[in-house]
């Protein structure tokens, strides 16, 4: 097969040669520089950031799999793949070990009031009478129980934390001492110290979270944003945190990327901001790579035991 990527793998584009030499491996940093002969010869594509709609996909009639190295689909022409038969399989799962770390680089920085020391150093200051918060025995309700929230939830288990889910269903997974399902959420919310949404971008997430939802939070609660921004309007957790529904938000994603130099996120002194960096990591391309190797051993025949195959009905 022929098999292009439009991702820099580097060494790995030579280990993939070497593994399986019976395909032939073209990189490029753009399908741009790719012939229309060449287009229209593509079997795997394998691709991150491309921009890739309907006219672009129908340059490539002999497409048969998107290896999508980036777990959000929500972009992709998902209907049209469907109908074309295009075999999808995303990066889901790889990063749990980057993103629960970044939660809990949140957590910390916040219950360890982290700025209000490093302000204090640059002043140079030394003052001992802050007393810091503590994690042990503290609750943390995850919506959205997949791989993230699982290593996430493992985490906060070792650091003494009652841990509550909430998925579609309520049920059971492991690490969580409890679980409850989206249709009762506020319920999970009511007990919980510290919520984290990890949930992807589906028709049914869009504007999930609503002020209602923020006021079963508490005024004492700590919001965490590592799953997609559109869960929440903008307009409605500018106001929250201006109100102090909640007490704190750390955001890692927003509705509308990236934000304008006068967004009003950047006007409030209650929220912690990154610019939807929490999923990267120097080892991001080697894990993806080495699930497309552990696909590309099964073989396209066998694309139903497919790892991270996306159910395009469901939208992941």
């Amino acid at each position: 097969m022929k098999i292009v990527s439009t991702v820099k793998l580097k060494h790995l584009l030579d280990e993939l040669k070497d593994e399986f030499n019976e395909h032939e491996f073209i990189e490029r940093e753009s399908l741009d520089y790719l012939t229309p002969e060449d287009l229209s010869s593509v079997e795997v594509l394998i691709a991150q950031q491309t921009k890739l709609d309907e006219a672009l996909l129908g340059q490539m009639p002999k497409l048969k799999w998107l290896v999508w190295y980036v777990a959000g689909v929500n972009k992709l022409p998902l209907s049209y793949m469907k109908e074309r038969g295009i075999i999808l399989t995303n990066a889901r799962g790889i990063h749990k070990i980057q993103i629960a770390e970044f939660i809990f680089a949140y957590i910390m920085a916040d219950y360890k009031y982290l700025a209000e020391f490093q302000e204090l150093q640059e002043n140079r200051g030394y003052k001992t009478a802050i007393r810091t918060s503590e994690l042990y025995e503290q609750a943390i309700c995850f919506i959205g129980t997949g791989e993230i929230a699982k290593n996430a939830a493992r985490i906060a288990r070792a650091f003494g934390m009652k841990t509550i889910g909430v998925n579609t269903d309520g049920r059971s997974v492991e690490h969580f001492n409890e679980t409850e399902p989206l249709t009762n959420r506020r319920s999970a919310f009511t007990q919980a110290d510290i919520i984290v949404n990890v949930l992807p971008e589906t028709a049914e997430t869009i504007e999930l979270l609503t002020r209602e939802d923020f006021e079963a939070m508490g005024k004492d609660a700590l919001f965490i944003n590592v799953g997609r921004g559109t869960v929440v309007a903008e307009d409605t957790l500018v106001k929250v945190l201006e109100n102090r529904v909640i007490r704190k938000a750390a955001l890692d994603v927003y509705e509308h990327e990236p934000l304008n130099e006068d967004n009003p996120l950047y006007q409030l002194a209650n929220v912690i901001m990154t610019p939807h960096i929490t999923g990267l990591s120097r080892h991001y391309n080697a894990r993806a790579t080495n699930i497309f190797k552990g696909n590309l051993k099964k073989g396209i025949e066998h694309s139903s035991a497919f790892i991270n195959l996306v159910d395009y009905d469901k939208g992941y």
